[in-house]
């Protein structure tokens, strides 16, 4: 992941970003749904082979709610060969993943407009209901080291507890672009493969909750999520948890 401060970028040779991903919904379909997945397929099997469908949960915003609300859904998932890119296609809805390796915001910028072209041409899509720019990052700890050692965000426990909540999970909402997008920060423990050490993922779910805003600029709209996602990162982590990333100087 690469962090903006003043708007001059830092890179990290030991970033914790493990998923970005960008999601994108729309008020109304001009084509049905079978034909959107094969005629999609058409055009991205080279590169993206294997074909899983999934049943699960999603979020979708809504500015006339305070906040957005659960529903069950189904999607299809494209996988590349080397399952380090996913597409995901549902009803109204597109999900464009990135794993490990993230390379730079540049390279997943161009990932998601090659995606959503292709998307446009197939589905036809009509209005834009919402959109979201989600980053996940996990952070290893030592077991017994204060979350304030690594993060400037958090919460502090009255004595009586005695020790520190296990599993936790913190989740802040911030209004941003007046009112017409909304920062969602998670703070919560993640599993760890290492009994050694504990995992936290910190969370950036940036959302588009009034897209009448926005005229229609997709990924202008995606740039500025990204630039307030850069800077919340900063500022919820420590000096001395910047540092261990390893940075290697301005991004040219």
């Amino acid at each position: 992941m690469t962090i903006m401060e003043n708007r001059k970028s830092i890179k990290y040779k030991n970033p914790p970003l493990i998923e970005a991903l960008c999601e994108f919904r729309f008020q109304k379909m001009g084509m049905v749904p079978n034909i959107v997945l094969g005629r999609l397929y058409e055009q991205i099997e080279s590169e993206f082979p294997t074909v899983e469908t999934h049943k699960g949960i999603g979020v979708q915003a809504d500015d006339e709610k305070p906040s957005p609300s659960i529903v069950l859904e189904e999607r299809t998932r494209f996988i590349n060969k080397d399952k380090t890119r996913l597409i995901q296609v549902g009803e109204g809805f597109l999900v464009v993943n990135q794993l490990q390796p993230y390379r730079d915001y540049q390279s997943f910028r161009a990932f998601v407009r090659e995606i959503v072209d292709i998307y446009y041409k197939v589905a036809k899509p009509e209005g834009v209901q919402s959109i979201g720019l989600r980053y996940i990052n996990q952070i290893d700890m030592d077991q017994f080291q204060p979350l304030s050692d690594i993060f400037n965000i958090g919460f502090t426990m009255p004595s009586a507890f005695r020790r520190f909540p296990d599993p936790f999970l913190l989740q802040t909402e911030f209004v941003c672009s007046g009112n017409r997008d909304k920062l969602i920060v998670i703070l919560a423990t993640a599993q760890s493969s290492n009994n050694s050490k504990k995992s936290i993922m910190l969370n950036f779910d940036y959302r588009l909750i009034k897209p009448d805003k926005i005229n229609g600029n997709l990924l202008e709209w995606m740039d500025e999520a990204h630039d307030e996602i850069e800077d919340a990162f900063h500022a919820c982590l420590t000096e001395k948890a910047l540092g261990g990333f390893e940075p290697e100087g301005d991004e040219k």
